[in-house]
């Protein structure tokens, strides 16, 4: 059954990859898959090798590295309206890469300060894996990142050091500029990246 609304699936119950395999070959996706209830501002972390999906009415602002790759061990049986078709799947790459057992992740929320004038909420800021920070203004703030960002507006409008921004456009700052000054009311996602080494 396809993930209700407000929920993702997010893992799986498989015990041993053989569990899985026969979960997965005989249909049994009721006893397979694991649904997630979707806290509002909630935060989770998805590990290379998980199955995830996600429900109606959920919105989701995702990162990921550079892949050109998506592996399917179940569309339920949806067809392609542009051709008639149900999408093609990959269950033998899926049983090859996926976790087994899972690490069972749940939704996490984190704590948001004032800062400079903005609301400013630090879910994840790991050297060779990504910078996840979310910044919402009433009227406008400052904020400091030294590394290369993009910032994505989820809701509002404003501007980026006088660049204008609204909701579903994406602003690149380059690394080491400084302060950057935001005006307007905006609900901000910050992305970046540093190396192993911390550098930008």
């Amino acid at each position: 059954m396809p993930p209700k609304d407000g929920y993702i699936e997010f893992g799986h119950h498989a015990k041993t990859r053989k569990q899985f395999t026969e979960w997965s070959e005989s249909g049994k996706w009721d006893a397979l898959l694991r649904y997630l209830h979707t806290p509002v501002d909630g935060f989770i972390d998805i590990p290379a090798g998980t199955l995830h999906a996600i429900g109606k009415g959920v919105l989701t602002y995702n990162i990921s590295r550079n892949a050109d790759c998506t592996l399917r061990l179940y569309d339920y049986d949806r067809v392609d309206p542009a051709t008639g078709r149900k999408r093609p799947i990959q269950v033998e790459e899926v049983l090859k890469n996926v976790n087994v057992p899972d690490r069972l992740i749940e939704f996490q929320m984190y704590p948001a300060a004032i800062e400079h004038g903005c609301l400013v909420t630090r879910y994840w800021d790991e050297p060779g894996l990504y910078t996840l920070i979310r910044i919402q203004t009433k009227d406008g703030g400052r904020f400091l990142h030294d590394g290369f960002a993009f910032y994505t507006c989820v809701k509002g409008e404003g501007t980026i050091n006088g660049v204008p921004i609204r909701q579903g456009e994406t602003v690149l700052v380059p690394c080491h500029m400084g302060w950057i000054t935001l005006e307007g009311n905006m609900d901000l996602f910050l992305a970046g990246y540093r190396n192993e080494n911390g550098d930008f």
